[in-house]
């Protein structure tokens, strides 16, 4: 398994929802890393952020479908 890189980080959780949602869709793996204490303090996000993270060799891919995603 290779590591895992970020590719962006959000402080609104729906952004980075949107976001991972499109990187499935497109068959990019990926997972959202955040340290919200189990969804017990939200807050926490906004200072903390929620993290997408891919596989290194995703990376690339991932990185192009969020800024055409971005551009439109």
């Amino acid at each position: 398994m290779s590591d895992e890189v970020q590719i962006a980080i959000y402080t609104e959780i729906h952004e980075a929802d949107i976001a991972k949602g499109l990187l499935t869709a497109n068959e990019v793996p990926c997972r959202l890393a955040r340290d919200d204490a189990g969804s017990m303090y939200p807050q926490l996000i906004q200072g903390l952020g929620v993290r997408l993270m891919v596989p290194e060799e995703f990376a690339g891919q991932a990185r192009s479908l969020l800024e055409e995603a971005q551009s439109q």
